[in-house]
């Protein structure tokens, strides 16, 4: 459920806290990391936890907050929203086992009932189906297709790039610098074309 985060005292890194050592199981429950068996399986929630990502998607922020330590860098992030898993419309509340950080798109996009299990179940699912890699994918196919490239050929030819994560970083904040925000997110259209912009400088600099 979408509310106003001014109002809510709870801050992301509580969230973050109570979160970082469970995992959704094959029935929708939660359990404790270290109590899941193989027959569990078990998806783990916070699979990335140096960095700030959506627990939906996986996808990262453009920008994160310039902090040394783990407590200031989940709490000075501006854009994953804290989304209630029981609507406060339904009486939830807002203890950091009611919340989880998602990204604005997976926010709007997450159910919004009284039973829990319908919200794990639909974000077991998009961890496993339609995570982040799987959107890149997907809408940098339509923004070549959009701009009439040859994606399979761009992928080819990207390997002449040799990204390595020095590489990622770099292209990431180009990626940055460019684009604006619509409220607090940044649509994956601006994403995506910017991107196949900065792969096309980048190749055409190669040669």
């Amino acid at each position: 459920m979408l509310v106003k985060e001014e109002h809510m005292k709870t801050k992301k890194y509580e969230i973050y806290m109570y979160w970082s050592d469970k995992a959704i199981t094959k029935d929708f429950e939660i359990k404790r990391i270290n109590d899941c068996t193989p027959e569990d399986d078990a998806v783990k929630i916070t699979e990335l936890p140096d960095e700030i990502f959506c627990w939906a998607c996986h996808m990262p922020p453009f920008q994160t907050a310039d902090a040394k330590t783990l407590r200031a860098l989940w709490n000075g992030d501006r854009l994953l929203d804290k989304a209630h898993i029981v609507p406060k419309s339904k009486g939830g509340d807002d203890s950091p086992g009611n919340l989880f950080l998602l990204c604005p798109n997976c926010h709007a996009d997450s159910p919004d009932t009284t039973n829990p299990k319908i919200f794990f179940a639909w974000v077991r699912y998009r961890i496993r189906n339609e995570n982040w890699a799987k959107i890149i994918e997907r809408e940098m196919k339509k923004a070549a297709n959009i701009k009439g490239v040859d994606y399979n050929d761009l992928v080819k030819r990207s390997t002449e790039l040799d990204i390595d994560m020095e590489k990622i970083f770099e292209l990431r904040q180009k990626i940055q610098e460019r684009s604006g925000l619509h409220g607090t997110t940044i649509s994956w259209s601006t994403k995506t074309m910017n991107m196949l912009d900065i792969l096309q400088e980048e190749l055409s600099n190669k040669k």
